[in-house]
């Protein structure tokens, strides 16, 4: 997308992008001239924009209040865009006291409470949600890490903080015996736990950064909960992404402070102590598209709000008696009986046994790939109204996929 944030080699890109996407929103454009007919207002960009039908758009400056705030494209030219508004409005938009007209992809909404160099705290304003913080550190490593090495953040949830740097009440990842391994270099050739690469080659983390050039990334996400798609070298399309996660799951206990989800890369060592990947995004172990998987996923507490953090996986209905992969299923594409495409909720267990709640606006695709990366459906039996973005995501090694659903259409909650 013309305008968005780009994620390379360099340290702080994660941050950057997360800033753009959960705060502030990108690709911001001054509108030439904003009218409405018939319930619907076009925006005229005569220099060209890169809205998209289906996104979220943030509208700004004009004096009649009814075009202002966020609303979903419509249609699209080159030089304009629709969207629908709700009275009548003046036509053509006014603006005054040195506001101009604008328009930009809009962000989720998100707080950045905290910050230092490309360090991050990002929580959401949602009052609905317990406000738990995801916490980044996407800093160079230090002492002696050298800066041709693999690039990644370091990630974890944090109950509070009192600075950048200060941990108040849980956190997860967490080791009692090694409180601060996630964030503190705690012995030689460690540097954290928890992880989000987006620059690392196979082998060890000391082997390299694959090179410059600009990530493959995908980020879907409403104001409580994302999900992020990114590849660790340039020039790859969905093969090599990685899987990640932060956010409030839709919990099945009332009242619960702790259903806030993480999921990452478990990679401990950098070198020959431990920690070898033959591919880039091994230790995400397939992320969110292997069933009850625990690897890199963890809650900040368990259902009883009590104690350290515990692991969980995702499942969904059960089509063959054993580990699924999402988009990978046996159920024929399409399934006969209703000649369709099937999506189905998936569910968050945590890995003591116990089924904790749901993942929002994301679907389990029992079928074998049905649709190539990144294609939107709109079709989907038990779903009327509703688009799917079908993203595609690294499996088994990085030429090998699976694909996941996710709702574009939303509320997810």
């Amino acid at each position: 997308m013309a305008g968005a944030p780009q994620i390379s080699n360099n340290w702080g890109d994660l941050v950057t992008m997360l800033d753009a996407c959960l705060v502030n929103g990108f690709a911001l454009k001054a509108i030439d001239s904003l009218t409405f007919a018939n319930g619907v207002a076009t925006a005229s960009i005569t220099a060209g924009h890169a809205y998209q039908v289906g996104q979220m758009v943030e509208i700004a400056g004009a004096t009649q209040p009814e075009y202002n705030g966020l609303f979903r494209v419509l249609s699209t030219t080159n030089t304009s865009f629709t969207y629908a508004v709700t009275g009548a409005p003046v036509s053509p938009a006014t603006s005054s006291g040195g506001n101009t007209l604008s328009a930009k992809v809009a962000s989720l909404g998100w707080d950045k409470p905290f910050t230092a160099s490309n360090k991050a705290a990002y929580r959401s304003k949602n009052i609905a949600s317990p406000q738990n913080l995801l916490l980044i550190d996407n800093s160079l490593k230090s002492p002696n890490y050298i800066t041709g090495w693999a690039k990644w953040a370091n990630v974890g949830i944090a109950e509070e903080l009192s600075d950048i740097d200060t941990i108040v009440g849980a956190q997860a990842p967490f080791d009692p015996n090694n409180p601060t391994q996630n964030w503190k270099q705690v012995q030689p050739n460690q540097w954290g736990w928890y992880k989000w690469y987006h620059a690392r080659q196979g082998g060890y983390e000391t082997y390299g950064d694959n090179g410059g050039g600009n990530r493959n990334w995908v980020l879907i996400g409403d104001d409580r909960l994302f999900y992020l798609f990114v590849t660790s070298a340039a020039g790859y399309g969905w093969y090599g992404r990685s899987s990640y996660c932060f956010g409030d799951i839709s919990s099945f206990k009332p009242g619960d402070n702790y259903a806030t989800v993480l999921c990452a890369d478990d990679s401990y060592w950098t070198n020959s102590n431990g920690g070898y990947a033959s591919y880039p995004g091994q230790y995400n172990s397939y992320g969110l598209a292997a069933s009850l998987d625990w690897a890199g996923k963890v809650l900040l507490r368990n259902h009883t709000q009590l104690g350290n953090p515990v692991r969980w996986g995702v499942t969904s209905l059960n089509t063959n008696n054993g580990q699924q992969i999402c988009g990978r299923g046996p159920v024929p594409f399409p399934n006969g009986a209703d000649y369709s495409l099937w999506l189905l909720p998936t569910y968050v267990r945590q890995e003591d046994g116990h089924m904790r709640g749901m993942m929002p606006g994301m679907y389990w695709m029992p079928q074998d790939r049905p649709y190539s990366d990144l294609t939107v459906v709109d079709n989907v039996i038990g779903q009327s109204g509703k688009k799917f973005l079908l993203v595609r995501t690294q499996y088994g090694s990085e030429t090998e996929g699976a694909q996941i659903a996710f709702d574009i259409t939303g509320p997810w909650r």
